[in-house]
């Protein structure tokens, strides 16, 4: 087993035990950071890590690290730097490298958020009491930051003055082999004798939706939310649910209503609204499509103007004719959030519902959660679920491809909605 040698800036991680929700597993465990050998009182705290046991041989395998001591370097990367980061969640966010860790590559100290941030990253965190205690990010990005003071505090001039590169005498070692926690296991038995209380068939109730997305207080958004509650709670909606297989589990049901929530905003957007008033807020939409623009073009051509703008941010793409009306036809609708004429197409065939030549026909509740529950079986997402592949199903909802390197808009966000639905699920006794 490794230990500190006493020389150099040391952040020790002793891995205690490990905890589950659901089907996540996570390794919870405690750090302390040394020079030469001296505790540091003001770094010390817990972290998070992936599921064991560790393991250096696979890449991309989605477990802990093998326990052992690993040199540390400043990270060079898209989503988390050590030198340039910025302020808040948006990339790239702080963070250091691990080296030498065999075949495994971007194993990260960084940020964490909810249960888990890792597949096989380092989050320090607050303390976690159980397989509810959920990170803050917040919270974990100052311990981060702190980790990279201090560092350069200790190297001096000696702290690389760019990233990738390698810092002087400053190592990560891990020690400790972990179980399932109690609780968890307890939870697994229960799970296993058949305890759960509820029944998946029979979806989720009105108030579990509630708690974890609460209903609008008044308006035109409460009007949508009963309209997508009233469809996912009906005999109709449930036999849509079912005839697709997301019902044959809570799990599946809880990562298809992690996406909807996501997609719709809390079950409070049907369609996409292209009236955009500001030009930042259209500059943030479309970053990219709008940075060769002045403000000027954007206010004269794009704002007040939904139809316009339909075909300026979605024309000559995702099936849709430039020039035309398809762009703002075929803006995102429903449960999902399909876009383009060439998703409403595919959609609709699945479905059984003419949304090539009908679009506004998305705009029913019931007929979105048919195109959404095509969608999520075409995907392959009923196995994904299984496997707890939250990322994956993003993917293919979002990107349209499970196995895409491009991220999911909002990923972690769905990965957030997917924390709440459990505790609300968890909470009504459903699981046991």
């Amino acid at each position: 087993m490794a230990a500190i040698s006493g020389t150099g800036w040391e952040f020790l991680i002793a891995r205690q035990v490990e905890h589950m929700r659901g089907t996540r597993r996570r390794t919870i465990g405690t750090y302390q950071v040394f020079h030469n050998g001296t505790a540091i009182k003001a770094l010390s705290g817990f972290v998070c890590e992936s599921r064991g046991p560790g393991d250096n041989t696979k890449a991309k395998n989605g477990r802990r690290i093998e326990p052992g001591t690993y040199p540390l370097a400043t990270q060079a990367g898209t989503h988390y730097v050590t030198i340039g980061y910025t302020g808040g969640k948006t990339p790239p966010k702080p963070g250091l490298e691990l080296q030498k860790t065999n075949k495994r590559s971007e194993i990260l100290i960084h940020p964490g958020v909810t249960f888990l941030s890792s597949i096989g990253c380092i989050n320090p965190t607050k303390k976690m009491t159980g397989p509810l205690s959920d990170m803050d990010f917040t919270e974990s990005r100052t311990r981060v930051i702190a980790l990279i003071e201090d560092l350069k505090a200790f190297a001096g001039s000696g702290f690389p003055n760019a990233n990738g590169k390698k810092i002087p005498n400053a190592s990560v070692v891990v020690v400790g082999d972990p179980v399932l926690s109690t609780e968890s296991v307890v939870s697994m038995l229960e799970a296993a004798a058949g305890a759960a209380a509820g029944d998946p068939k029979k979806g989720l109730p009105a108030a579990v939706f509630q708690k974890f997305a609460p209903r609008p207080a008044s308006g035109s958004k409460q009007a949508i939310y009963d309209g997508y509650i009233g469809a996912f709670t009906s005999a109709k909606g449930l036999k849509t649910l079912g005839d697709c297989g997301a019902c044959a589990s809570y799990d599946r049901l809880m990562h298809f209503f992690a996406q909807a929530a996501m997609e719709t905003g809390g079950f409070t957007l049907i369609r996409e609204s292209l009236t955009y008033t500001t030009v930042g807020a259209i500059r943030n939409a479309w970053k990219s499509r709008a940075a060769s623009k002045t403000d000027q073009w954007i206010k004269d051509n794009l704002l007040r103007k939904p139809q316009a703008l339909g075909d300026w941010a979605y024309g000559g793409r995702m099936g849709n004719v430039k020039g035309t009306l398809d762009g703002h036809n075929f803006r995102g609708g429903g449960t999902f959030q399909t876009t383009g004429r060439d998703a409403y197409t595919a959609r609709g065939k699945l479905a059984g519902v003419d949304l090539a030549n009908h679009p506004e026909l998305i705009e029913d509740p019931q007929i979105s959660l048919l195109a959404a529950c095509a969608e999520w079986k075409d995907s392959g997402c009923n196995a994904l679920a299984d496997a707890s592949q939250i990322r994956k199903i993003s993917r293919a909802i979002n990107v349209g491809n499970a196995n895409s390197s491009t991220p999911a808009n909002g990923e972690a966000d769905r990965i957030a909605w997917h924390e709440k639905i459990f505790k609300a699920v968890h909470n009504a006794g459903l699981l046991g």
